[in-house]
């Protein structure tokens, strides 16, 4: 199985910097009996305000490479080989990890379940305010909150004051998955990390959370990613990368890599959807 050379269009002037650059990374877990190789020869760039997608099945990597790039691997999984740059520095490697500073500042991350990343004895906007303080201490509190407010409403919420006063179980699944990528964008990074951000949402509730997502690309901000729906990555993403067995085996964009697949693993996925037509209008729609 190859690995595949995966350099975004080449853009001009100062936007010809990735936000993201991923290069031949490797990552391995420690075992009882040695290293299992998870991630082999990855490579990925992302422009500013692009969205890529990783698809694969569960195994293939994609959320470690997701978790590599912020810096949350399991204790016993190591970036062993390649490199990961931030905006043309290099943020982790075999010998360094410069992750950790990076987390809500320049990279944001939202997961599955948005309960995973919201205290349930505080309010919405309490958690918001402390997210910035953290990131940015030295900002006033009018403007602070100024920010928050802006960035509820910038997630498509009508009342802002109420979702502020809100406690988590005062809102819905959808509305607290708003709240959870406000929490990862309120400090305006420049990368951020969706891990299966809709799996868990009703159709309704994921098709308005990806309109919030498609919004923030417009805005600049990159995107990755990371679903086993390729059906809903051809709906948002600019590229999608197909992974399986931790090695890159397909890189294009959505719309033709829906509409002519090469290699047999991107085939069967898409042939594992009940309706292959609805996923080439799809992305098509996009274009």
């Amino acid at each position: 199985m190859k690995t595949l050379s995966a350099t975004a269009p080449a853009a001009v002037g100062p936007a010809a910097v990735p936000t993201l650059q991923i290069q031949d990374l490797e990552i391995t877990a420690a075992t009882g009996s040695g290293t299992t190789t998870l991630v082999e020869g990855f490579t990925l760039s992302v422009a500013p305000g692009e969205i890529v997608g990783l698809i694969g099945e569960s195994g293939s990597g994609k959320t470690t490479i997701a978790r590599s790039i912020i810096g949350l691997l399991d204790k016993n999984v190591s970036v062993s080989g390649g490199s990961i740059g931030l905006n043309g520095t290099t943020i982790r490697n075999a010998d360094e990890n410069h992750t950790h500073g990076l987390r809500g500042r320049s990279i944001g991350m939202v997961f599955q379940n948005a309960t995973g990343s919201l205290d349930p004895l505080m309010r919405i906007g309490t958690q918001l305010l402390e997210v910035v303080r953290v990131v940015q201490p030295a900002l006033k509190k009018r403007a602070a909150d100024e920010l928050v407010r802006t960035t509820l409403a910038d997630m498509g919420f009508a009342d802002v004051q109420r979702v502020m006063r809100s406690y988590p179980h005062q809102l819905s699944g959808g509305m607290n998955q708003r709240v959870a990528i406000a929490l990862a964008v309120v400090n305006r990074p420049a990368l951020i990390i969706a891990d299966e951000a809709t799996s868990a949402l009703d159709v309704t509730t994921q098709a308005g959370v990806v309109k919030v997502l498609q919004g923030l690309a417009a805005t600049g901000i990159s995107l990755v990613f990371v679903t086993h729906d390729l059906l809903l990555a051809s709906e948002i993403c600019d590229r999608i990368a197909v992974l399986e067995k931790g090695r890159l085996v397909e890189l294009d964009n959505a719309v033709d890599l829906v509409a002519h697949p090469r290699e047999p693993y991107t085939k069967a996925l898409l042939d594992a959807i009940p309706n292959p037509h609805e996923i080439a209008a799809a992305a098509a729609a996009r274009v």
